[in-house]
């Protein structure tokens, strides 16, 4: 799922780049503008040569067949000297034609030479703007070039038959006019933005579902913990922690989990808040509720079994006898033991356990030891 996502993201990525360059270097908005009467023409930006400046470029539109009938609209020859002398002092643009036996390249040379401080080439043809390439080293071009449709050529060609040397134009840089490596580049890097945005997202989702599986550390110090001692080991008993290895000493602190296994409590403690919420041996969720929630320690258990049923109030599990509460028989004289027992009153719902706890007694088993509110039980 999150591969699909991944590749429709990037899939949007590449169209939005498409659609962007078509509109881009489609439509262009109005590079050359006719000072006189406002009028603005789009253009296309040679690939050879300098671009036009920020500021742009305010220049005489001259075209070449004004300044000799005979002259050659295609400029594929300079302008000779002696026809260029009424451009001696003024700064000019070319406006020439597509077609001759010359390149595009050659016609900007020609012109340059010719003393134009930039070139305009016509459509001979009703297409589209293109893009005028050189197969050549040019860098000795030192004027910018740009490229006209036919219709927009001979509406300029007709004004500068008109006005002659006083047809003022300004030329505008294209909106967007990046150099073809700059283009390359940023179709590159915007995928890989894309790829890194994708790694940061994958990253914190791994980072969040990490933090899911591990158990807070307040439910973690909530779960009961016992003293370990070998004495009171039963047959089935484990005797070493499966996560260090470890055999279990006197003394050891083990925590207990919900069900019931048992570990050293530094081992399952960084266990459950730094790798997995699960149980190492049955991978049960000590988070997950369960019929005793909130999760229930040895002496809320011990409370619970307490006052689970009415008729077992007030009866205590038989323990050894140095720690649990003596019995009638057992504090009476043994002369009186003959003797008939003490009745007692039924004070069943007079017992109310005010504190649960557990002790351990001097054969180290454990003592359940319920202290009751004074005056509850009567002989």
């Amino acid at each position: 799922m999150a591969f699909r996502g991944a590749s429709f993201l990037l899939f949007v990525n590449w169209l939005c780049i498409v659609i962007w360059l078509t509109t881009s270097f489609d439509s262009t908005d109005a590079s050359i503008v006719v000072l006189a009467t406002n009028d603005s023409y789009v253009d296309r930006t040679a690939a050879f040569g300098p671009r036009i400046p920020e500021e742009g470029l305010v220049l005489n539109l001259i075209a070449i067949e004004t300044l000799d009938q005979n002259e050659a609209t295609t400029a594929c020859v300079p302008i000779t000297e002696e026809r260029r002398l009424p451009l001696a002092n003024i700064s000019w643009v070319a406006l020439v034609e597509r077609g001759g036996r010359c390149s595009f390249v050659d016609k900007v040379r020609n012109m340059q030479a010719s003393g134009a401080k930039a070139v305009i080439v016509g459509d001979n043809q009703k297409d589209g703007l293109i893009t005028m390439y050189a197969r050549e080293d040019t860098s000795d071009v030192l004027i910018p070039s740009v490229f006209i449709t036919q219709n927009h050529y001979r509406e300029l060609r007709y004004f500068g038959m008109e006005l002659g040397k006083n047809f003022l134009v300004k030329l505008l840089p294209d909106e967007i006019d990046w150099p073809l490596l700059d283009v390359i580049i940023f179709i590159i890097l915007s995928p890989a933005f894309v790829v890194l945005f994708l790694f940061f997202l994958w990253k914190m989702r791994l980072r969040q579902q990490r933090l899911a599986d591990l158990a807070p550390p307040e439910i973690v110090s909530n779960l009961p913990v016992k003293v370990f001692f070998e004495s009171k080991l039963k047959s089935d008993d484990p005797v070493e922690c499966v996560i260090c290895l470890e055999e279990y000493a006197d003394e050891d602190e083990l925590r207990i989990l919900p069900c019931r296994h048992e570990y050293h409590v530094a081992c399952i403690d960084n266990w459950l808040m730094n790798r997995k919420k699960f149980c190492p041996i049955c991978k049960r969720d000590i988070c997950a509720p369960t019929e005793a929630t909130p999760l229930l320690g040895s002496r809320s258990t011990v409370a619970a079994a307490a006052t689970a049923t009415p008729g077992s109030r007030g009866r205590i599990s038989e323990t050894n006898s140095s720690t649990a509460s003596p019995s009638p028989s057992s504090s009476s004289s043994s002369s009186s033991s003959s003797s008939s027992p003490r009745q007692y009153r039924d004070t069943t719902n007079m017992i109310q356990p005010t504190v649960v706890e557990t002790t351990q007694n001097q054969n180290n088993t454990d003592a359940v030891v319920i202290h009751l509110n004074s005056g509850s039980i009567n002989q």
